[in-house]
């Protein structure tokens, strides 16, 4: 597994595992439940805010989740220094750890106050009248969180990715087209990380859906698009530079041969480029799909435009090729 990747997984995680695991105690102790739950605590330990049971669900799944997300793009992008890296990493697992443990003890709270609850149709409302959770919770959370954390530092990643710039690969050759002859390239690519993404955030939202919360559908529905976007087919022609889904012909991104002033191809890291996906950035942007093969476009305009692909030097000296032969000079334009 490469070190980016790796990282990525030790980072995302936890957050995967803990909410997980929350779920589960949900699901285990569902029937034990009053509706809705305690879910704040005053000074005394008594209840004093409380949430739906259906709620509670969504809230979870956005708060571990969208948690792991937002530690997961800094921490990529920490590509250079050993100590920060660690330091992002350990403050994730403890992250992951405070909330997994106050979210399944606010279940385990609420589900052990029915022991003198009347059996009656104001059951829950007695129930959760009684629900506490004393101090001394706060101190198991800190120390889980502590705990947590010296495992990310164990499992941080020693690798420190390269961040070179794009651009800086010799220039490509020229292909020996003959004048009219007709040439096509075109290569299909994935992203690993993308379909991980899309899968990570369709799951939940089955699970969701399951147990009744109405947040899952948007979930699945993201996860299939990523999931569908994850692999492209990119073609360079007479036209330019095209990328468009495997599936179907668009929608696409062109750009126009005209638009082009010269490309160039090398190898670059997927955090060089600012991470997966489309990613804008100072003086360009790209299409990133994993590491490694990259194509990179110098346009007319002084900005720069990358797609991570195979085989990006033979598109790269077509390119060339064409925008030699067949682009219009400033004459025949004008």
């Amino acid at each position: 597994m490469r070190p980016v990747r790796r990282r990525a997984v030790i980072v995302v995680l936890p957050f995967v595992l803990a909410w997980a695991v929350v779920v589960a105690t949900y699901a285990g102790l569902r029937d034990r439940l009053p509706d809705p739950l305690a879910t704040h605590f005053g000074a005394d330990g008594r209840a004093d805010g409380f949430t739906g049971t259906g709620a509670f669900l969504s809230v979870v799944t956005a708060v571990l989740l969208g948690s792991g997300l937002l530690t997961l793009v800094p921490t990529l992008r920490l590509t250079k220094g050993l100590g920060a890296q660690r330091f992002a990493v350990a403050l994730g697992y403890g992250l992951s750890g405070l909330l997994g443990y106050a979210f399944a003890s606010l279940l385990f709270a609420n589900a052990n106050a029915d022991a003198d609850a009347d059996a009656n149709a104001d059951a829950d409302a007695t129930r959760v009248s009684r629900v506490s959770l004393p101090l001394w919770h706060l101190g198991i959370a800190l120390a889980v969180a502590a705990v947590m954390g010296a495992l990310g530092v164990l499992l941080a990643s020693r690798d420190a990715a390269s961040a070179t710039g794009p651009g800086k690969g010799p220039a490509a050759p020229r292909l020996p087209l003959a004048e009219g002859e007709v040439a096509t390239w075109t290569r299909s690519v994935g992203s690993p990380v993308l379909v991980t993404v899309g899968a990570g955030t369709a799951l939940p939202g089955a699970v969701l859906v399951a147990v009744g919360s109405g947040m899952g559908a948007l979930l699945i529905f993201v996860g299939l698009v990523c999931a569908a976007l994850a692999r492209c087919r990119v073609t360079v022609d007479r036209r330019g530079l095209a990328v468009a889904p495997w599936f179907a012909p668009r929608p696409r991104m062109r750009i126009a041969l005209d638009r082009i002033e010269r490309a160039t191809s090398r190898e670059a890291a997927a955090l060089s480029l600012g991470g997966w996906g489309y990613r804008v950035r100072g003086g360009g942007s790209a299409l990133v799909f994993r590491s490694g093969d990259a194509l990179f476009l110098t346009l007319t305009t002084g900005r720069e435009f990358a797609v991570t692909v195979d085989d990006a030097a033979t598109a790269a000296a077509l390119l060339n090729t064409l925008i030699e032969r067949d682009r219009p000079t400033a004459g025949e334009r004008g």
